[in-house]
């Protein structure tokens, strides 16, 4: 369903998220991703034509994470509850496991499209934009359904939808992998957010 993609670019997008989320994406230069990475800028760009499309890409890759493991989750034989708790469980879940993406995604939130861009680099944010709309209808269609069928409390559908994302999505801003940290401690923390957000619809 998704395509996968070669070890070398996982490779270059996970240093590259690394190396943003230190150092915010607005600041490290490709020189600094092919440092971490241990490679030449020729190996970068040899797949990414710019800073700008590579950022693109681990934002597009970010919201891929999300969709790859919330997509299967979807049950039409469950009720909506047990849908969207299934559902957030395994978004926050993710979001902690690949935290670096999500860090830089964060730091775009809200910025506006620079002026001096390419036609690949729009081609890009265009992308962005569809792929994150489909994945926040995956969670519309189940809110939605539980408002219908009275599980969840008649109110604004748009405001609910981004309320609970932005709960399950907060983790991002605060949380901090620790040596020696318990396997526990994310599966506590999406059991959490993911019973806190049910409650604010239920």
């Amino acid at each position: 369903m998704f395509e996968e993609l070669s070890k070398t670019k996982s490779e270059i997008l996970d240093a590259a998220a690394s190396c943003f989320m230190a150092m915010g994406s607005d600041v490290a230069s490709i020189d600094d991703v092919a440092h971490s990475l241990g490679a030449t800028k020729g190996r970068i760009y040899h797949h990414f034509p710019s800073k700008g499309a590579l950022t693109s890409a681990v934002r597009i890759r970010a919201t891929m994470f999300t969709l790859e493991a919330v997509t299967p989750v979807v049950d039409s034989a469950k009720t909506p509850s047990e849908n969207f708790r299934a559902m957030a469980y395994t978004h926050v879940l993710t979001v902690l496991g690949t935290l670096p993406y999500h860090k830089v995604v964060l730091q775009h939130a809200g910025m506006r499209t620079p002026k001096s861009i390419t036609a690949h680099e729009r081609e890009l944010l265009a992308e962005i934009h569809s792929l994150r709309t489909q994945y926040e209808d995956l969670f519309r269609t189940v809110v939605k359904a539980g408002m219908q069928q009275q599980e969840f409390r008649q109110q604004n559908l748009s405001v609910a939808l981004h309320a609970v994302l932005l709960l399950l999505n907060s983790s991002v801003f605060w949380y901090i992998p620790r040596d020696g940290e318990q396997k526990t401690t994310r599966h506590d923390i999406a059991e959490q957010l993911s019973g806190m957000a049910l409650a604010a619809l239920a």
